[in-house]
């Protein structure tokens, strides 16, 4: 390993380019003429032209012709299926279509007058102000009658579905956990949403009803939009305003609030049908599919064999457009989310590093991505991933720069630190003399574009100077980015991308570093290890896996990448939810069936698992 330099290219190169920048707006940290390069970048991608870089959209494809524009500039080589470009197709919007609608029959018993003789009394619901279909839900019609299924919950110790039967039912049931649950580990792995309807639906449910508990946010519905890990979940779900939704529980029987309360008194299931209640759902969605491209541009390396190895810096340069399905935003109404920080700050940093890179070349080659599709569950870096432009084995290392425009107090996070045994050795000897508090986190898994890699056995490093108030807001905007601190941040990483590309050997990938350290698709503590790698993205059929780990239990019992999962013991498996789900009921040493589709022929194999 080279010995650390005792000086950075970044910002000499800056200096010598491009002189001071010529912009009549400064941020108030850009002080020097590298900061104001970088104040330059940023704003040109968080500008009003592109509109939230949203994927598919108009904006989007504006910040991506001006990053190819600098990676021109610069001179990187072209490295992606056409041109710089390396486009692929993805989800990007999902719109309520056709008939949506949401009706009850309730018969109300009156004196002396028979059931059967009583005429019902039919409520509607309004959309957008009763009630609203999740984005996640299946479209269809369907029709039966009501039951009140407490929490939605089933394990051995509360099973709210223990005293009524839900099949071909239309069930409601309440968000989240009782009081009393809430510390209960065992209850609280399936207290998500997506679990709830996993359930539900294998129970027999025909839809599911969910309402708030009781409280100040019991009418307030959840934003409409896209499942940022998939849209089949094989049953309609709509979420009610609570008040609304109590006014069909009939008067004579259990009111919602008295079931609720019941429920947190005696910590036991309070479950029933709602007598002559019945329910008509139909839910219309449909989703919108959009070209998007990753951004590759390449500096060769110097050394004649070394350069046959290659390290990537990546940072993502979508954002989330006008406000969709992630946006913090108070207001519904649409509004440019401009992502300054997250992440025009990365794809500035990317940028200039390619300019430090191609002036003085390292002795590997370097693979510069803008990635697209990160903010819909970092669907360019896992297409990248899965059919790469350069061969896997051949990467020595990524680095990924997301959010490193908010310096401060010289606070920096480095993650990724346990996925190879030399990184401590990087950080201490990269951030040395430059007024940084350095932190580091080990798992190289987590909510940005090196968790795809991770996946792969590649060693990465991810750098991350914090949330804030303005994350995934319209108000992250170009002049609150501490564009000094950035600079100091990309000398940090500079001097790490030269140790690296300019090391006698690659990095080793750690043993174990491609398994979470925690679960980063569900608040699921799982105590069984799996062993394979989802596909986030899509499929009508199943869970589309592209890898399985060696040794895994999904590997001992003959699962290969590329499968489709269809069945997990008696679980339906057709997302990542119905997994999670799946597996939080397993132990170490149980036995299940799996069923996938290989080739498009059903198998059914047999897992054995082991504790994590």
């Amino acid at each position: 390993m080279r010995s650390r330099p005792t000086t950075t290219h970044f910002t000499a190169v800056f200096t010598l380019v491009f002189g001071l920048w010529s912009g009549s707006s400064h941020a108030q940290t850009a002080t020097t003429p590298a900061a104001q390069r970088i104040v330059d970048h940023v704003r040109v991608l968080a500008s009003d032209s592109c509109m939230g870089r949203g994927p598919g959209s108009s904006g989007i494809e504006k910040a991506a012709t001006y990053v190819m524009s600098q990676f021109e500039a610069i001179g990187l080589k072209r490295a992606g299926r056409a041109s710089y470009g390396d486009p692929f197709t993805l989800t990007t919007g999902v719109k309520l279509t056709g008939s949506n609608s949401v009706s009850f029959s309730v018969v109300i018993e009156r004196p002396g007058v028979p059931v059967d003789q009583t005429r019902p009394i039919t409520v509607g619901w309004k959309l957008g102000a009763d009630y609203q279909p999740f984005g996640f839900s299946e479209s269809g019609s369907v029709k039966g009658d009501v039951a009140f299924a407490g929490y939605g919950l089933s394990t051995s110790s509360y099973d709210d579905y223990a005293g009524v039967d839900v099949k071909g039912k239309i069930i409601v049931v309440l968000r989240g956990l009782p009081g009393w649950a809430e510390k209960d580990e065992s209850l609280r792995q399936l207290s998500s949403i997506r679990s709830k309807t996993t359930v539900a639906r294998d129970k027999g449910a025909l839809a599911v009803i969910f309402v708030n508990k009781n409280g100040d946010s019991a009418d307030v519905l959840s934003r409409f939009g896209l499942d940022r890990l998939g849209k089949n979940s094989g049953i309609l779900v709509v979420q009610a305003r609570r008040s609304t939704c109590a006014k069909v529980f009939p008067p004579k029987g259990t009111s919602l609030f008295v079931a609720e309360s019941e429920i947190e008194k005696t910590k036991k299931p309070m479950s029933f049908a709602l007598a002559n209640v019945t329910s008509n759902v139909t839910v219309g969605l449909s989703f919108e599919e959009s070209t998007t491209s990753n951004l590759i541009g390449m500096v060769e390396g110097t050394d004649p064999t070394l350069k046959d190895e290659y390290v990537v810096v990546g940072a993502h340069y979508d954002h989330i457009g006008m406000g969709d399905e992630n946006s913090l935003a108070a207001s519904p109404e649409p509004a440019i989310h401009y992502g300054a920080d997250d992440n025009a700050s990365g794809t500035a940093g990317m940028i200039e590093l390619a300019r430090a890179v191609s002036a003085s070349p390292l002795k590997r080659s370097v693979l510069f991505m803008a990635f697209s599709g990160e903010e819909k569950g970092l669907l360019g870096s896992k297409h990248w991933v899965s059919t790469p432009t350069i061969p896997l084995e051949k990467i020595a290392a990524m680095i990924n720069l997301d959010m490193i425009g908010r310096l401060k107090d010289g606070k920096l996070n480095v993650q990724g630190l346990g996925t190879s045994s030399v990184w401590p050795a990087v950080i201490d000897s990269a951030k040395k003399g430059l007024p940084l508090t350095v932190t580091t986190t080990a798992d190289g898994f987590g909510p940005s574009d090196h968790s795809s890699f991770t996946g792969k056995g590649i060693p990465v490093l991810f750098f991350f100077t914090g949330l804030h108030g303005d994350y995934h807001r319209p108000s992250d905007t170009w002049d609150k980015v501490n564009a000094d601190g950035q600079v100091t941040v990309l000398s940090m990483v500079e001097r790490a991308l030269r140790m690296i590309g300019d090391a006698p050997a690659r990095p080793d990938f750690a043993k174990g570093a491609d398994k979470p350290a925690a679960t980063q698709s569900s608040s699921m503590a799982l105590k069984v290890t799996f062993g394979v790698v989802p596909d986030y993205s899509d499929d009508p059929q199943g869970l589309h896996i592209t890898g399985v780990k060696p040794g895994s239990p999904a590997e001992k019992g003959g699962l290969e990448g590329d499968d489709i999962i269809t069945a997990m013991g008696a679980t339906t498996i057709k997302n990542i939810y119905d997994l999670m789900t799946a597996l939080g009921t397993f132990k170490p040493g149980d036995v299940t069936t799996v069923k996938v589709l290989r080739d498009g022929k059903p198998r059914e194999l047999t897992v054995t698992f082991v504790g994590k």
